[in-house]
């Protein structure tokens, strides 16, 4: 057996043995509808809450409470932050091995009860390998953005931040977003009211440009909504999504289904699937469908895993197709080892396989 095999074949069963759950819809197998339970931001991802800081702390080997645990619960946070250090080994099939330090920093810093200020910014470095130097490094913003909680249930969020979707998974956008909307900004500047309660969720949006634009002709504005209900003992939640968008080099159109199942605290499916269509200035009319589907397995809190299936197809019959098993280990509430293949296949079929080491301090 050569060496690419023995590597994929150790993946796929470490991936039906087990998957992350940070960030992550997945939380749905433990009865989390909604992500407002333990993130900042209603909307997930980010800095987590003192609360969310406990339930992130449980799910390890050598599990343990966070710092500020001994608080009372109705304590206010005033400065909330994480940095996380990832270093990671990409081994692309017949390429060599490329090695790369990640840094981010991000933080809440709340005025009073109602009102926070949030804050991200990332320090990528050079993609490196034993012959070359590739890239260069950078540091940018991600996010910037003042929210507003009049009481539970209800916020509003101004600023620069991602745009709402049904799972919030940012390699499945990242995926989608190169063909579907190009040469546009992933984090627009925009403003949000969302509603929520665990029966139903609502969020509605206004989006501009920020400047990260290739070009002034993809300077786009739009609006959207995202709304999703709890159909099943706290355990599958199901939406819609919405979005328009107009620039100067196009007009954007974009419908979405989505859907959150944990079928126990072990198992569930995550889906979602959406249709957009672009007319350019030219007059020409592109349609894609995207579609993300995955089969997640926890045997054990510090021991996740998922196999996702991912398409790309156009109207015209070009098609993209990604299969990306992963695993992540959390081995304590700092470090986490994390396991992953991404085999796509297209005009020209790849694989990479990564290992990456996050360190974690907050």
């Amino acid at each position: 057996m050569s060496k690419n095999a023995l590597i994929a074949v150790l993946v796929l069963v470490l991936a039906m043995a087990a998957r992350t759950v940070e960030a992550y819809p997945n939380m749905i197998r433990l009865g989390y509808t909604s992500c407002a339970t333990c993130h900042v931001s209603p909307q997930g991802g980010g800095v987590l809450t003192r609360y969310g800081r406990g339930i992130d702390y449980a799910q390890t080997i050598r599990s343990g409470e966070p710092p500020d645990a001994e608080l009372p619960t109705d304590a206010l946070s005033r400065f909330l932050y994480d940095v996380r250090l990832q270093m990671s080994v990409d081994h692309a099939q017949g390429g060599a091995e490329e090695y790369s330090f990640n840094t981010n920093f991000r933080t809440a810093i709340a005025m009073n009860a109602q009102n926070r200020l949030v804050y991200a910014f990332g320090v990528r470095s050079p993609a490196l390998s034993l012959n070359r130097r590739m890239g260069a490094a950078s540091l940018g913003m991600s996010r910037l953005y003042w929210m507003y909680q009049p009481r539970d249930g209800v916020a509003l969020v101004v600023g620069r931040d991602d745009l709402p979707s049904g799972l919030g998974l940012p390699g499945a956008s990242s995926f989608y977003r190169t063909v579907n909307n190009p040469n546009v900004s992933s984090t627009p500047t925009q403003a949000k009211v969302f509603w929520w309660n665990r029966r139903w969720q609502v969020a509605t949006y206004a989006y501009g440009p920020d400047g990260n634009e290739t070009q002034p002709q993809y300077e786009a504005r739009g609006a959207g909504a995202m709304g999703g209900v709890n159909v099943w003992k706290d355990r599958a939640v199901v939406g819609l999504t919405t979005r328009v968008s107009k620039a100067d080099a196009f007009d954007r159109r974009n419908a979405g289904l989505f859907a959150r199942v944990g079928f126990n605290e072990h198992v569930g499916v995550l889906a979602e699937h959406d249709v957009t269509e672009r007319e350019l200035n030219t007059g020409r009319r592109l349609t894609h469908l995207a579609g993300h589907a995955e089969v997640f397995f926890v045997p054990y809190n510090w021991l996740q895993t998922a196999l996702a299936a991912e398409h790309l197809n156009t109207v015209s019959g070009a098609s993209t197709y990604r299969l990306s098993p992963s695993v992540e280990v959390r081995l304590t509430p700092n470090f986490r080892l994390q396991f992953s293949s991404r085999s796509v296949y297209a005009n020209t079929d790849s694989r990479t396989y990564s290992v990456s080491l996050q360190v974690k301090a907050e």
